[in-house]
């Protein structure tokens, strides 16, 4: 994939002039490329322009090694994908270095070019990959409310854009507190239906003739109690979407006339049984339940499920996606605190460990639940292993003094905070709040993404 296609550029670092230029011409057709002759300038390269992403380096420069070098762009890009381009390791082998200094590649020069522009190729690609999962996760928090950047997750927002500008039907499958509601509203906001209404509809622990009273509107004096006409939920998310949560609740006869809206459209209002109405959804569902087996139990309808089915969402559980925990605990904290006028707390990394423990059945419902809670509970700044253990109901472990953060960990988080705090003090404008820390706004925008602050 070219340059022209992405906007990315790959960083040639060489001190030899001949060398550069020998890998501009190999290169330039494909890349947009920058060249330096050293380690620092090409340092100030990647500090002034975020579209580097390939670095091709020599080891062996005057006054700063590509090695150093390379350690310091990490330091301010992660995420660029480097290439050592060699002739002389210096004292290091080969195999040292890749255990050292993890580079995407290492090769030799003088040897086959196909070599070295395969190499580039891939190192371009794999930073492509790697810039898409980043903004599609970015995208899903910011615009969707969904958190989390575990493959599993990842797999429900590809799913969610894939099918949004679709009518497609979607059954949502899921544990309970999964967040299977917040899919449904990402799928009716990313639709053409986004500017008409979107109903939530929980089909569990409601009595049927109240289900069909809620979706279908009733008649005065249909029942007692029906002191007036009442338009149903079909009616009024008439062009928009429905979303029918535990859809596996319903009883058998309001599975009827939902089929009978799925197959025409029609449904009838409580007390009016000469009168059909029309309206135009589309249907989401979700459940937590085995629909399959209770087909085969006849305790829901085969052709409603078929028709039901659709395409497929499951919301992976928390128990499978521990990795997302400690983003979603830190989401959690940010919104139980400074967002709420309060001052910032977080868990020190024994109290993570605990989180991290947990099988969490109620999924992320009970651990926004327990870190809310957690939030007033505790009267220090820090939520330590103790707290969280007595919280959930388990003995303290007795945490030693050599578990507690160092003061490299304290001082981050104690940055973090402070930008948190600056942020929401500048309603999330980012250059007053690089005023009010008086520092730089370009280190403070990138002390942001590094500590995956929101400013949204």
């Amino acid at each position: 994939m070219t340059d022209t296609a992405t906007g990315y550029k790959i960083l040639l670092v060489d001190d030899d002039q001949f060398v550069l230029e020998g890998l501009q011409i190999l290169l330039d057709d494909n890349y947009s490329t920058v060249s330096v002759d050293s380690g620092p300038a090409a340092i100030e390269i990647v500090k002034s322009d975020e579209a580097i992403a390939v670095v091709v380096m020599d080891i062996k420069m005057p006054g700063m090694s590509g090695l150093e070098a390379a350690r310091e762009i990490r330091l301010v890009n992660p995420g660029i994908r480097i290439i050592f381009h060699t002739g002389f390791p210096g004292q290091y082998s080969e195999d040292q270095i890749d255990k050292d200094e993890k580079p995407f590649d290492y090769v030799q020069k003088g040897g086959a070019v196909s070599r070295l522009t395969r190499s580039v190729r891939n190192a371009f690609d794999s930073f492509l990959s790697h810039s898409d999962q980043v903004q599609l996760i970015s995208f899903a928090a910011d615009n969707l409310g969904l958190i989390g950047n575990s493959q599993g997750m990842q797999e429900v927002y590809r799913s969610i854009a894939k099918i949004a500008a679709s009518d497609s039907k979607v059954m949502i499958l899921g544990e309970t507190g999964t967040g299977k509601e917040l899919v449904a509203r990402g799928i009716h906001k990313l639709s053409s239906r986004r500017d008409r209404h979107l109903v939530i509809f929980n089909c569990n622990h409601k009595a049927p003739d109240l289900v069909e009273s809620e979706l279908f509107g009733h008649a005065k004096g249909s029942f007692t109690g029906a002191v007036s006409d009442n338009i149903g939920l079909f009616e009024y998310a008439n062009g928009g979407t429905i979303f029918l949560d535990e859809v596996g609740d319903l009883d058998i006869t309001t599975q009827a006339k939902i089929l009978r809206v799925l197959e025409s459209g029609e449904f009838q209002v409580v007390g009016k049984s000469t009168e059909l109405k029309k309206t135009d959804v589309r249907i989401l569902c979700a459940t937590h339940r085995d629909l399959e087996l209770m087909v085969a139990e006849n305790k829901f309808r085969e052709d409603l499920y078929y028709r039901l089915k659709g395409i497929i969402i499951t919301v992976p559980p928390l128990r499978n996606r521990k990795e997302d925990i400690p983003l979603l605990t830190q989401r959690f904290l940010d919104r139980a605190t400074v967002e709420r006028n309060r001052m910032p707390k977080y868990i020190d990394a024994t109290g993570m460990g605990i989180l991290l423990s947990q099988e969490w059945p109620g999924n992320v419902r009970q651990l926004q639940d327990t870190i809310e809670s957690l939030v007033v509970l505790t009267d220090s700044d820090v939520i330590f292993a103790e707290d969280v253990q007595r919280y959930l109901g388990e003995e303290p472990s007795g945490v030693s003094f050599q578990d507690q953060p160092g003061l490299s960990e304290r001082t981050l988080q104690f940055r973090r905070n402070c930008i948190i705090e600056a942020l929401h003090e500048s309603e999330g404008n980012v250059s007053s709040a690089a005023r009010l820390l008086q520092v730089d706004s370009a280190n403070l925008r990138k002390w942001i993404k590094n500590y995956g602050i929101e400013t949204g």
